[in-house]
């Protein structure tokens, strides 16, 4: 009998588009991001207001494809939950709050509050992505992992296989520490790479 397969998909750059608007204001405009993180911070941002911005964060729309395929998966991001729920939300995506696992925001009143529970050892990345795969593969899981980025490393050296978004720098990590992976564009690709191995 073959082991149950899910998949643990990073959030940011892996399913969202990059996000320029940060970069730019980054680069250009420091001072205005430092504004919006004050505000964001002292509460002068309503819950509202926080869910209208992330209406602005797109995503790879083939993910949608990749939801009603069916495949388990949990979403695996340093965000946090509202965030990603919201994000999705905009795309007809509707995630119950255990199929995220990533920190959680409340607004109460004029007043946010942002807890870590699966805050990694290092407290670098903000949540244990590792610890994440080991927990589904300790549950008797093959365990898939989606990412781009150097807070997926970790995850990725434990993973039973990984899917790598092209261009970004989880390519070269895999390719120096000799990790079989999978580079992909959108998510199509994965679902087809999937009928592919179950044909075989």
């Amino acid at each position: 009998m073959s082991k149950k397969l899910i998949f643990l998909i990073d959030f940011d750059i892996t399913i969202s588009k990059r996000d320029s608007t940060d970069t730019l204001l980054s680069v250009y405009q420091p001072e205005l991001k430092e504004d919006i993180r004050k505000k964001y911070r002292s509460g002068d941002i309503t819950k509202e207001e926080f869910l209208e911005t992330l209406k602005l964060v797109g995503i790879d729309e083939t993910f949608v494809d990749f939801v009603k395929s069916g495949i388990e998966f949990r979403i695996v991001s340093a965000g946090t939950k509202l965030n990603i729920a919201g994000v999705l939300r905009n795309y007809g995506i509707d995630l119950n709050e255990d199929e995220i696992i990533s920190n959680d925001i409340k607004f109460d009143e004029n007043k946010i509050t942002v807890s870590f529970p699966y805050l990694d050892k290092e407290q670098y990345y903000g949540v244990d992505k590792k610890e994440a795969v080991q927990k589904y593969q300790d549950e008797g899981y093959t365990v898939y992992f989606v990412g781009d980025g150097p807070s997926d490393y970790r995850a990725i050296e434990v993973a039973d296989f990984s899917f790598i978004r092209t261009g970004t720098r989880a390519i070269k990590f895999c390719q120096e520490n000799e990790i079989d992976f999978f580079e992909f564009e959108n998510f199509d690709e994965i679902l087809n790479y999937l009928k592919k191995q179950e044909s075989k």
